[in-house]
């Protein structure tokens, strides 16, 4: 029962978000009572909290095997984020989620999740260009700030949408990647 509740909260809080959801309509969409809701969570928030904590672990998964594969420092880039769009939409949303409504969470829960998005999801992106840059194969930029320029161009296929780009194919990602690492300057090899 918790996992179908987190699962139907998560869709719900992805499509409306935090503050466009109630608990009955939650223990509703459940079949379930609100009292039975708050036998498995004591409020919104500690739903949204468990939602978040979840989708770290899932994404902390994603990112380790992207880095466990070695190579350079580019390549691990691209497969970190070729494992993230592997991620079903749905989910990647969390992301987008949380960047929204974290505010929503008591400041403990705030701070912890604060710390874990940061040593899970953030620091070992950073490592890799850190890493990228003290080989000589990245230009040396402030790794934050590469990781937040990167997260800002995936950002957008990181929400349900039924627009033209909702779904990220495999080209997609490549030309985004591409982007990313090489520019869009045409040089000589692009004629």
């Amino acid at each position: 029962m918790r996992e179908r509740i987190l699962e139907t909260a998560t869709s719900l809080f992805v499509e409306r978000g935090y503050d466009g959801v109630a608990m009955r309509e939650i223990s509703d969409a459940c079949g379930i009572t609100k009292a039975a809701l708050y036998y498995h969570f004591t409020g919104k928030a500690d739903l949204l909290s468990e939602i978040f904590t979840a989708y770290l672990d899932e994404i902390a998964v994603v990112i380790a095997a992207g880095m466990a594969g070695g190579g350079s420092a580019e390549a691990q880039l691209r497969r970190v984020v070729r494992g993230m769009f592997d991620v079903p939409v749905e989910r990647r949303a969390i992301l987008r989620l949380a960047m929204h409504d974290v505010g929503s969470l008591e400041a403990e829960h705030r701070a912890t999740f604060g710390q874990a998005y940061r040593q899970r999801f953030i620091g070992p992106l950073q490592q890799i260009v850190a890493d990228g840059v003290a080989q000589g194969e990245f230009v040396p930029k402030d790794p934050e700030l590469v990781v937040w320029m990167l997260l800002g161009m995936v950002y957008p296929f990181f929400a349900p949408s039924r627009g033209a780009h909702a779904t990220a194919e495999a080209s997609t990602v490549d030309d985004l990647l591409d982007i990313f690492c090489h520019g869009l300057a045409r040089t000589e090899s692009t004629g």
